[in-house]
């Protein structure tokens, strides 16, 4: 099967490219020439010289690395080739012509994955789905799949976007199946390493990463293929992907907020502090941490026990389980990931008269995340959960003090 990936990024690099890799699989990173900012932060390794090295590597290799506090894993990563798109690169369609020419498994077809996070970066990746989706009209190509690899974005979202639909064709609805997914890993960052292959030491990119690593897909009857074409890789199956995401959404994301938040304004607004030293500094943060995994979880039940659409999944796992679970595997994470607050809080940003709305897109994106679970432990309890209230404090107290990631 044919893996073709947008997006070179710490994302794309540390979780979605490797979980894809089967023995019977070729992978083929594309990325943009000149890249845009990333609003979850940069790295030490500049695009330009980051696309450099996947392009020139000998091996077409890079490094995949978790910390030295869990473990110190060295994974090296294989791919058949890196291509760069858009202005000072090639043209798409030059690009999946020649991806075509490999004959690498055609019949088994390909499953194209973006990292982007906006709906308006997918042109290139359409622009590429219709190429293909001629190919699977004149029997040159197997099944078709998308998955968007950006849990604020799903594939399915991306075929009934209106801005979008003006390149979308029947051939591309008839052929290709936008397939749901859940991605989970803190990918920490990318730097220049050395790798020894054949030809000696040879300048390499290295991706730093946490240790757990997780990519689900939605088990459907129109993705029972690409299940058993996946089937020896590291991604996995499950019937209730929407749910599980959102379930990521407010307990993963929406707890590490508040918890970020409140540590944020403990530093004085330190953007090199990391959450698991704060978490470490006493018994205190500590025991804070378990409150908001507590409360979190409470609200959480409450909201799944409560709504229709959670009830199939209320039906065939039970909840509380889960949650507890999820939540010790979650502080778990916390505690042993170095994740300095510039990262976390990346899009904390203050405003500017380029960016005036950034405070606004931060909180809508904050509320969605923890709003659901707080009012249904409100409702419950008859009282707000003292422990992200807490933290809702330090949100009002950073914002009316101009205490920000990039102005703290």
């Amino acid at each position: 099967m044919l893996h073709v990936h947008f997006g070179a990024g710490r994302l794309g690099l540390g979780l979605i490219v490797p979980f894809f890799a089967t023995a019977g699989t070729a992978s083929f990173i594309l990325n943009r020439a000149v890249s845009s900012t990333n609003p979850t932060g940069t790295t030490a390794l500049p695009p330009l010289r980051r696309n450099g090295l996947l392009r020139d590597n000998p091996a077409k290799a890079y490094v995949v690395q978790q910390p030295a506090n869990q473990g110190g894993r060295r994974e090296v990563i294989h791919y058949d080739a890196f291509f760069e798109y858009g202005e000072g690169g090639q043209d798409i369609g030059s690009t999946i012509h020649t991806i075509l020419e490999t004959g690498a498994q055609l019949n088994d077809g390909v499953v194209v994955t973006a990292s982007l996070i906006s709906a308006a970066n997918y042109r290139p990746v359409l622009e590429a789905l219709e190429l293909l989706a001629a190919s699977k009209e004149r029997g040159a190509l197997g099944p078709i799949f998308l998955v968007t690899c950006e849990n604020t974005l799903s594939a399915p979202e991306i075929f009934e976007d209106p801005d979008l639909a003006p390149l979308i064709s029947d051939g591309m609805r008839r052929h290709v199946t936008p397939v749901p997914a859940l991605v989970d890993r803190v990918c920490i960052g990318l730097e220049e390493g050395n790798e020894e292959n054949r030809e000696g030491l040879h300048p390499t990119v290295v991706v730093t990463t946490e240790e757990y690593g997780s990519l689900k897909l939605e088990l459907s009857p129109a993705t029972e293929d690409l299940a058993r074409h996946l089937k020896g890789s590291r991604v996995e199956f499950t019937r209730y992907v929407a749910i599980e995401k959102q379930i990521k959404s407010w307990l993963l994301n929406g707890s590490h907020w508040l918890l970020a938040l409140a540590a944020f304004e403990d530093s004085q607004g330190d953007p090199e502090l990391r959450l698991n030293e704060f978490l470490e500094r006493n018994a205190g943060n500590r025991a804070f941490a378990d409150e908001v995994m507590r409360e979190m979880r409470e609200g959480i039940a409450v909201v799944l026990r409560r709504e229709p659409e959670f009830a199939g999944f209320v039906r065939d796992i039970n909840p509380d389980d889960y949650l507890a679970g999820a939540s010790v595997a979650i502080l778990s994470r916390f505690l042993s990931n170095d994740d300095p607050m510039s990262r976390i809080l990346a899009r904390f940003q203050a405003p500017s008269p380029e960016k005036p709305s950034t405070v606004d897109a931060f909180k809508k994106r904050f509320f969605d995340r923890v709003d659901a679970p707080i009012a249904a432990y409100t409702k419950k309890k008859g009282c707000p959960p003292p422990a992200a209230t807490r933290s809702l404090r330090s949100l009002d107290h950073l914002i009316a003090s101009g205490t920000f990631i990039n102005a703290a």
